[in-house]
């Protein structure tokens, strides 16, 4: 799936094709910006983004004092682990987090994912490995992209 590229604005020193944020929503200081719209307002709080173009135009942010440069970004591929019957390249699936509280299990953070909440519509990207949940439950890792509403 092609991801639908945005436009948003992101300090010069991040600036760089490749890097990958979770976007921590607006700061204290945004509301009064005139970028605000594009810099904090078009992305999605506590999702995942990767930076896939950088453009030539840098702008002072005057709130914080610090040059921001116009980025190109989608919505980056996350791993995650999914029930072994969910896990088919392609597929289009509602996450949902597994219940389990086991924060000492090795796999926990593939389970409860930074940028992916229950409900998120995503891709199953990529499936790499099978491993068996302490639970007893067959699971598989797997890259997760964000889809967009059908």
């Amino acid at each position: 799936m092609d991801s639908k590229r945005i436009v948003t604005l992101i300090g010069s020193g991040q600036a760089k094709i490749g890097t990958v944020f979770i976007h921590k929503g607006p700061g204290s200081k945004c509301s009064e910006c005139e970028y605000s719209k594009v810099c904090v307002h078009n992305i999605e709080p506590g999702h995942v983004y990767e930076i896939v173009g950088v453009r030539d135009k840098v702008l002072f942010c005057k709130q914080y004092e610090t040059e921001m440069r116009v980025v190109e970004v989608v919505n980056a591929k996350v791993p995650s682990s999914l029930p072994s019957k969910q896990a088919i390249a392609g597929a289009i699936i509602v996450f949902q987090m597994p219940q389990c509280g086991n924060e000492e299990c090795e796999r926990y953070e593939l389970c409860f994912p930074l940028g992916l909440r229950d409900g998120d519509r995503c891709e199953v990207v990529e499936v790499t490995e099978t491993f068996q949940c302490p639970l007893g439950i067959s699971r598989k890792k797997v890259f997760l992209q964000l889809a967009p509403a059908s």
